[in-house]
């Protein structure tokens, strides 16, 4: 086999290696992104609460009442309703992408 040939397999090679972990990525956050919205549904649902149509949102740390925050966390907003008052609770989650975190936190009106 020639060196050009050659060095272009390499290259093919380790381009698919780059988007097959690309692709790994961005399941396994999507899948992360998917069980903290599956905690918060059984939280709000526990408290007695119906999430609002399109009421979980992620926010970024001075949008939120958390004081600490890290790469490793994500901040939901979560709006619901409880008999038939609107409320607005939080949830501080912990993601597996940095070792940078703070604790899983909630803040649920009272």
């Amino acid at each position: 086999m020639d060196a050009t040939k050659k060095s272009k397999i390499i290259i093919a090679s380790f381009l698919a290696g780059a988007v097959l972990l690309a692709m790994v990525a961005v399941l396994g956050m999507s899948s992360t992104n998917e069980e903290h919205i599956a905690t918060i549904q059984q939280v709000i649902q526990k408290q007695g609460g119906v999430i609002a149509a399109k009421g979980i949102t992620v926010v970024p740390l001075d949008e939120s009442p958390f004081e600490n925050s890290g790469k490793g966390n994500t901040i939901y907003r979560i709006y619901y309703t409880k008999d038939g008052q609107n409320l607005t609770a939080w949830f501080r989650s912990e993601n597996h992408s940095s070792i940078k975190k703070e604790p899983e936190e909630w803040i649920l009106p009272k």
